[in-house]
Order: structure tokens, then sequence, then C-alpha cells
């Protein structure tokens, strides 16, 4: 039995999440982005944690930033398995179901801002209480995080920190696609940890991994900046930035996987105009009752299980 689903098959169940995400009850959304923000913390907080030492910092950078890259992902499986949303994940799900016409055109700035929102007040949670009034740090750790944040805020410009958005969030975005490719725990959890490793050890920017780090180290009034550069740059440019970088994984997925042909749903209304009552089946039958192997076309009836699967990893 294949370990993967197709790219059909997750492309299609990215397209359909966007529709039931804009159904959703705003209570549970806002949660979910609560949840995403809080789980991508503990990744930020084991990076600021390593960047306390100072030999690492000055004689081997390079090598502080790969063991950063290999601890930073914790956070992100965590929010796949437990399915909780980052609005950088929801970026690509909303463009690809506003092609595919599945949601007003307007749903994207309605669904973002409920979990940009939700993201920003779990990162703040865990900046403020688990991190800064817990006085977890050491010295030496708030010097680290407050020095990277200088690094990541005020060193650079818009420009440059906006190109790094957009190779952040292309990484991020293959990160929680090749999960949802994949059926099983352990596949889930590999692949989606290397392309966050890549962008960590880069140095690129995500706006809710920024929520935490560059606000925690706010928190220790040793940054040589203050909020408002931090929304200028490390919110507005980081958030426009990871909306392009979204843009381009969605698009050609869905030029080159999200084709009508592939639509679970018509597949289904066509099946049940053909199998006729003796199927039991009705034109508003779920995504989960169809199965779509390699070629493409949809047996009724089929084991419904990658579809439960995909449909659960469609988060961020």
């Amino acid at each position: 039995m294949s370990q993967m689903v197709t790219l059909e098959q997750a492309t299609w169940s990215w397209i359909e999440a966007g529709p039931r995400k804009h159904r959703m009850d705003v209570g549970k959304r806002f949660v979910k982005g609560i949840m995403a923000g809080f789980l991508l913390s503990t990744g930020g907080m084991l990076v600021q944690i390593m960047s306390a030492n100072p030999w690492l910092a000055t004689n081997a950078p390079g090598l502080l930033k790969i063991l950063q890259g290999a601890v930073f992902p914790v956070g992100l499986v965590m929010i796949v398995l437990l399915q909780a949303d980052l609005v950088t994940g929801e970026m690509a799900i909303f463009i690809m179901a506003t092609v595919k016409r599945r949601v007003p055109y307007w749903a994207f700035l309605y669904g973002w801002a409920i979990t940009f929102i939700g993201n920003l007040v779990g990162s703040l949670l865990y900046a403020g209480l688990l991190v800064h009034y817990s006085e977890i740090y050491t010295p030496a750790m708030n010097a680290g995080a407050a020095a990277s944040a200088n690094a990541k805020v005020s060193a650079i410009n818009f420009r440059e920190l906006w190109l790094r958005a957009i190779g952040c969030n292309v990484l991020v975005c293959i990160a929680v696609f090749q999960a949802s490719l994949a059926k099983d725990v352990a596949s889930k959890v590999v692949a989606s940890w290397f392309p966050i490793f890549v962008f960590v050890a880069a140095g690129f920017e995500h706006v809710v991994a920024n929520m935490f780090l560059v606000n925690a180290a706010l928190m220790t009034r040793r940054t040589n900046f203050g909020v408002g550069e931090y929304v200028w740059k490390s919110v507005i440019a980081s958030f426009l930035g990871n909306v392009v970088g979204a843009a381009l994984l969605a698009l050609p997925l869905v030029y080159l996987h999200g084709g009508d042909e592939f639509d679970p749903s018509a597949t289904a209304r066509g099946s049940t105009i053909e199998a006729g009552p003796k199927t039991g089946m009705t034109s508003e039958m779920s995504v989960n009752d169809i199965t779509l192997p390699t070629s493409g076309r949809a047996s009724v009836g089929a084991d419904a299980e990658w579809a439960k699967d995909v449909e659960a990893q469609v988060r961020q």
C-alpha cells in the first residue's frame, strides 16, 4: 500500500480546505490561531536559548545557524499534528481556493485577519508568561535574544526583509504540503522538518516566528529598535513577503495538479448519476467518500482513509 497520497489529492484537499475554513466558527478559528502561535514559539525559544553562546556567535556563526535550524521545526511539527492554523499556511490555502472560485474573493482578508490575530496572541502569551515573567532566560540568553533580534530588524532594510520573507514562506508551505502527502506520523515529521530547517539556517523571515522572537527580545529592553520599527519591518514587510512566497507555491500547484478533472466533488456528482440508487450516494457526498488513484480517476466506495488523513493535515 502506498505511503503517500498523490499530488492531485493533496492539492484538492488544500483547495477544499478554503471553503471549510471560511464556514468555520470564528471562535474555533481564533483558538486554532492562538494554538499555532503558542506552539511555534516553543521552537523560537530553543533558537534564543542557543544564541546565548557568544563563542559560537563570534567564531562559528554558520554552525550556530545550522544548530538553530535543527531545533526550530519542533514547533511546526506540533502544529501539523495538532491541526492548529498558521496565517502563513492559510495564505496558500485561500489563494488556491480563490483561484478555483471556492470562496468569495474577499474571504482571504477575513480569514487571514482572524488567524493573524490568534497567532499574535499565542506568541505574546508564550513570550510574556512562559519566558519573560517566568525569568526562564539567563542574562546571557537575554543578551543573545536581543542581539539576534537587532540583526533581524534594525540591521536590514524593508526590501531585504521582504525578500527574505518570500523565501521563507515558499519553504514553510512546501513543508506543510509535503506533510499532507504522507500518511504516517513519522513521514509527516520528516517531510515537514527539513524545509523548516533550511529557512531558519538561511536566515529567512517568518511573520509568526517573529511575533515571538522579536517580542521576546523587546521584553528584555536590550534591543536598539522599538515597537514601531518592529511593526514596519517584522510585521508588514514579513507579512507581504510571506504572501508572495505562498503564491509562488500555491499557483503552480493549482496549475499543475488542480485541474477540474481531479476535483473529487465533481467526480462524486458524476458517479452518483451513473451509479443510481444502488450506490446509496448523493450529490452532497464529502471528499472523504472519494478516492483518487494515481491515474486521477475516482473510484466510488474505495478506501477513504487518504482523504481524511490529508484533510487533517491541511493546517499550518
